[in-house]
């Protein structure tokens, strides 16, 4: 990350904060093959060095950091792919406070992360949602939520379009794969630079990462034990490219699979890591 107004760089990466729980950007600390320092430091191949403008991983804070996103909204840090970790939350919900804030108005007014949405989204070359928090609205917006939760995409409206010509492009995963989310990094760069077309599939997710599909399940169960279970399937590229390096992945190591990548996973998908053993009461297909 820059540290300073002065140093120049090839391309940004600016990170907000919802919702969430900041387990996607551990997941994306966790990627090896690339890794985000390979973004970084320019290694990756035919994508120029990016300087990653992150919350929790700035050297700057309170106005020195604000500083980097005012220069954003103000259109003098180009080109700049913004990512969204978390839900974006209904502040008319929350009374004389608010949910989130990232700085204050002259007025001390907050500054709530909607509102850097807002202001930045409209001039980023890519607009990215990573995990379902921010895909989908995730765990804040499962029946009984009192905060509003929504997706990014849904936040923007189904007509919005990034200056490179793109959707807000879903990562979904609670968390995903650190490495697929670098793996599409890249990929948004290439469309940036026209080098490739971005392939993305009906729920604007990278096509080629979500292609497979597989079954939620409780740990370590035979699937005979829930009928429906068996016919519901999800994608998600865990099953086939596993967590790192090609090896782990809650669904390769006994672990549950609770179709986090999909649409309302938590209510309609999450009970299935929990079935009753009493009623053998599984969700709808």
């Amino acid at each position: 990350m820059p540290n300073d107004g002065s140093t120049a760089a090839s391309a940004y990466l600016i990170w907000l904060d919802g919702g969430s729980c900041d387990g996607c950007t551990m997941s994306v600390l966790g990627a090896a093959e690339p890794g985000i320092e390979d973004l970084i430091l320019g290694n990756v191949p035919n994508v120029p060095p990016v300087a990653v403008i992150h919350p929790a991983l700035a050297m700057e804070s309170g106005d020195s950091y604000r500083a980097w996103l005012e220069r954003a909204a103000a259109g003098q840090l180009a080109p700049y792919i913004l990512v969204l970790e978390g839900s974006v939350l209904d502040e008319s919900l929350a009374g004389a406070g608010s949910f989130s804030r990232m700085g204050s108005l002259d007025d001390d007014e907050p500054i709530t992360v909607a509102m850097w949405v807002d202001r930045l989204a409209p001039q980023a070359a890519a607009v990215v949602a990573i995990g379902s928090c921010a895909t989908w609205g995730g765990i804040p917006a499962a029946a009984g939520g009192v905060v509003g939760a929504k997706g990014l995409g849904e936040y923007l409206g189904p007509d919005f379009m990034s200056l490179a010509g793109l959707p807000v492009v879903n990562v979904p995963g609670c968390a995903p794969s650190g490495e697929g989310f670098i793996e599409t990094l890249t990929y948004v760069a290439y469309h940036i630079l026209q080098i490739v077309p971005m392939d993305l599939d009906e729920q604007n997710r990278p096509a080629w990462l979500y292609a497979e599909q597989t079954h939620p399940a409780p740990p370590r169960t035979d699937y005979g034990v829930t009928a429906t279970a068996s016919q519901i399937t999800v994608s998600c590229p865990v099953p086939t490219k596993g967590w790192m390096r090609t090896f782990g992945g809650c669904s390769r190591v006994g672990g549950s699979c609770i179709g986090c990548t999909e649409p309302d996973f938590t209510d309609r998908l999450l009970p299935l890591a929990r079935p009753h053993s009493a009623t053998g009461t599984v969700p709808r297909a």
